[in-house]
């Protein structure tokens, strides 16, 4: 019995980096609104897959959050999809509850926004992000492998030209410069296209 929850936690040395950057840079705790929210994340796909008795294999953090290996092989689509989209669903009710039942909480409110920041990037359908797990998960079930990874490259090119004029189009609307922090996001996402 006791194997059957037994899997192995790794902390990359990447992950205590950012965190003391982070927390030393953090003067609202903004930063540390955003752990909890990242292991808020993971715990709802966690909850989904205890509910479907699929073991994890592996939970690493990292610098650029936290991974959880999980083989849902044995797993229906409908399953999978639910397993995948578990800890954006987390995400969301976290935030809905924010702006609902604490409407005037500064915190609150920051909680939300950080929470909803969380389910929007791993929506996208880019690197290892649960959006391209889930985009996997649908393309492997209704098109052929070549059309898969036609379809992947495109989602690819056009969310990384979307996020580039994005970013653009706010440098030169508010006449700002791009801060480090965005530009460290918008790079980070860029470059998790090609992380498997």
């Amino acid at each position: 019995m006791k194997e059957k929850f037994k899997f192995s936690i790794k902390f990359n040395f990447t992950f205590f980096l950012v965190c003391a950057l982070l927390l030393f840079a953090d003067t609202d705790g903004t930063a540390m609104l955003s752990l909890i929210a990242c292991m808020l994340h993971e715990g709802g796909h966690l909850l989904a897959m205890a509910f479907f008795s699929v073991r994890p294999e592996r939970i690493t953090f990292y610098g650029g959050g936290i991974s959880i290996a999980k083989n849902l092989d044995a797993c229906t689509f409908a399953q999978k999809m639910l397993i995948l989209s578990a800890g954006c669903v987390t995400n969301a009710l976290i935030a809905l509850s924010c702006m609902l039942f604490m409407p005037d909480n500064g915190y609150a409110e920051v909680f939300a926004a950080v929470n909803i920041l969380i389910l929007t990037f791993n929506l996208l359908p880019l690197g290892y992000f649960d959006g391209a797990q889930m985009l996997d998960t649908v393309l492997d079930r209704f098109v052929g492998y070549k059309t898969a990874l036609t379809v992947k490259k495109a989602a690819g090119v056009i969310i990384s030209a979307l996020i580039i004029a994005g970013v653009t189009a706010y440098s030169f609307c508010y006449n700002e410069t791009v801060s480090l922090s965005l530009g460290f996001a918008v790079l980070y996402l860029l470059i998790s296209q090609f992380i498997e």
